[in-house]
């Protein structure tokens, strides 16, 4: 749920600016008090972190070393713990900006200063969050202290635990940082194009058109810059000359892709994973984790390496963010559809029908992106396998040996970040699903795999869906 932590903060606010909030008699325009919604909105999330800090604090004190046969379900309960927790403050946050108006009172203290309401809305599920990995801090302690000896017996390098600011400061410029910021970014530059070109008073349809078209340039412009904030965030560094480099560079030139550099994120051995940043080659960065370089086989390195590189090829990247925008024209037309049959129910913009427009928003883009976004992350799991099978001269049909390669660094990277195999991603799915899939592909032709018909098909519909809204938005400014 992670990856959602930024898009249910900038896109509640986008609602609430909107003025899709549901009416229960309870705002601060309606004669409540501005103290009671200040205190619903935080005091819940508030409750939740410190419920959360006794259940982790009782679990961290029941853990014991290596052979602990309770370690697994500590584990489990204490990560359990942590998603119902995050939830819970999101579920509070979107109680609070969509039902409350916590936007409309934060905007009587701010008044009009451009994105300063907005991010004193969100500081709270923020600091709530952050507080979690506060409390998780000392179970990840621990979990690096048993890995230590582990380490030590098999000849790896030993990194001393992160401090516990530096471990928090991590995990929220990874998880939230990340994305919130250039996010933010695109809505204070649309704040500003809306106050340049639709000053008070002006006719909204007058510049809806020239404001969407510099709202999406802007958009575009950001994400295209987007690698270098993502540098400066996790301060990647240039990986040094050497076997891994030129195994990565060796690919890269096998399936023509071409990137900025090849960048090495220190992290002190606690992250092992891979990313591909960028869109366009000249501001494109491949990133490994020195975890990932220390604490896996060099096989399994390889079929991460090439599934980084699958994202490049298939350029998952513009068509990851083109099926987002067509899965959110697609939960439009869904409430268009609804209006068009029920108009009753959207004649205020708050009350019943603002609630079902919410639900119908959120469970679209939730369910159908994440079933797209799920079938990306396939496609770049088989072209690894794809890669590592014609790397056997001769051969045709997927191996058994590159299906391994590929599953066995799926689980090693779960086993050595403590992550249970059968946990749901809502982007990515679970270990076990796709190393359940990558069996399946045992002794089937590599140039002719369902998932890359599936990829097309999926391509093609977005690319019609995003036509016809731009066609729609054409009509709607000419009338």
């Amino acid at each position: 749920m992670l990856p959602l932590i930024p898009i249910l903060l900038v896109l509640a606010v986008l609602l609430a600016d909107s003025g899709l909030l549901l009416d229960i008699g309870f705002t601060a325009d309606s004669g409540s008090s501005t103290t009671a919604v200040v205190l619903l909105s935080t005091g819940p999330a508030a409750l939740v972190v410190i419920v959360c800090m006794v259940v982790l604090s009782m679990l961290h004190s029941r853990m014991g070393g290596e052979g602990d046969r309770r370690l697994g379900w500590t584990l489990r309960t204490g990560d359990r713990c942590m998603v119902v927790a995050r939830w819970m403050i999101l579920l509070n946050y979107l109680v609070a900006v969509l039902m409350l108006d916590w936007l409309g009172v934060m905007r009587e203290f701010t008044g009009t200063m451009l994105l300063v309401d907005e991010l004193l809305v969100m500081l709270p599920p923020l600091l709530a969050i952050t507080c979690l990995w506060w409390a998780w801090y000392p179970i990840e302690r621990r979990l690096h202290e048993v890995a230590l000896l582990q380490r030590l017996d098999r000849g790896l390098p030993v990194h001393l635990p992160p401090g516990r600011w530096p471990y928090v400061l991590s995990q929220l410029r990874l998880h939230v940082l990340l994305m919130l910021v250039p996010m933010l970014l695109i809505l204070a530059i649309s704040e500003g194009l809306e106050r340049w070109l639709a000053p008070e008073g002006t006719s909204p349809g007058a510049t809806s058109l020239w404001l969407e078209v510099g709202t999406g340039a802007s958009a575009l412009l950001v994400l295209g810059l987007s690698p270098w904030i993502a540098r400066a965030l996790l301060g990647l560094r240039t990986l040094p000359a050497g076997e891994v480099r030129q195994d990565m560079q060796a690919i890269c030139d096998r399936h023509r892709v071409r990137a900025r550099d090849i960048m090495l994120w220190r992290t002190g051995g606690t992250m092992i994973n891979a990313a591909v940043m960028g869109f366009v080659p000249q501001l494109r960065y491949l990133v490994l984790t020195d975890g990932l370089l220390e604490q896996v086989p060099r096989p399994q390195v390889l079929a991460v390496m090439a599934h980084e590189v699958g994202h490049v090829r298939h350029r998952h990247m513009p068509w990851l963010l083109a099926c987002l925008f067509a899965t959110v024209v697609v939960a439009q037309w869904c409430l268009e559809l609804l209006f068009w049959i029920e108009p009753e129910m959207f004649m205020e913009s708050r009350g019943g029908g603002a609630l079902l427009q919410i639900v119908v928003l959120l469970a679209v883009v939730f369910i159908l992106f994440g079933w797209i976004s799920r079938r990306f992350e396939r496609q770049a799991d088989t072209f690894a396998v794809q890669h590592l099978t014609r790397l056997e001269p001769g051969r045709e049909e997927v191996t058994s040996t590159s299906v391994e390669a590929m599953s066995d660094a799926l689980g090693s990277i779960a086993a050595l970040q403590a992550v249970d195999p059968g946990r749901r991603s809502w982007r990515h799915g679970s270990i076990a699903w796709r190393c359940g899939y990558l069996h399946t592909l045992v002794g089937q032709h590599a140039g002719r795999l369902v998932i890359d018909r599936v990829m097309v098909v999926i391509r093609l519909a977005s690319a019609i869906i995003i036509v016809l809204a731009i066609l729609q938005l054409i009509m709607d400014g000419a009338t």
